[in-house]
């Protein structure tokens, strides 16, 4: 199969072979990352904001995932990306699959998406966009991490 990997330093890599999800992503779990009206999906740790140390935040990935078309939030470890096509569904078939040939546009948006957080702007984005690339690089090294409260209840 073929799919990339954002790795938490910002640096995009591709791959073709079999997919280890525990290895790429950390044997706690996956979490898909909706990316509306692309072929292609986004991938994170369910769990990685949870363990700083051990999965520290992707800010090169968050902000890619975003020009994407994704809720803005952060993300943390490692960001895999693979090809996704959701009518399988409804035939019983698996909804993940490559990722689409050709992958220029992802090499593209990364380059993009790094100019950016350099204080640049890419050539073929306005000022704005790159202005708010900034701003999600920033909320995805300072937001907090959701917690979970538990509370008890009398019956």
């Amino acid at each position: 199969m073929r799919y990339a990997i954002i790795s938490p330093d910002g640096d995009l890599s591709r791959h073709d072979g079999e997919l280890d999800w525990r290895t790429a992503i950390g044997p706690e779990g996956k979490a898909r990352v909706h990316l509306p009206d692309l072929a292609i999906t986004g991938w994170v740790n369910d769990v990685g904001l949870l363990y700083p140390k051990r999965y520290p935040r992707n800010i090169v990935g968050s902000c890619l995932l975003a020009a994407l078309g994704a809720r803005p939030q952060p993300y943390a470890g490692p960001v895999v990306l693979t090809g996704w096509n959701p009518g399988n569904t409804a035939l019983g078939l698996l909804e993940i699959e490559p990722l689409p040939q050709p992958v220029e546009h992802l090499d593209f948006v990364h380059g993009a998406v790094q100019k950016a957080l350099t204080g640049q702007t890419p050539r073929d984005f306005s000022p704005s966009w790159a202005e708010s690339m900034r701003e999600i690089a920033e909320h995805a090294r300072t937001a907090p991490t959701s917690g979970i409260t538990i509370t008890t209840v009398r019956l």
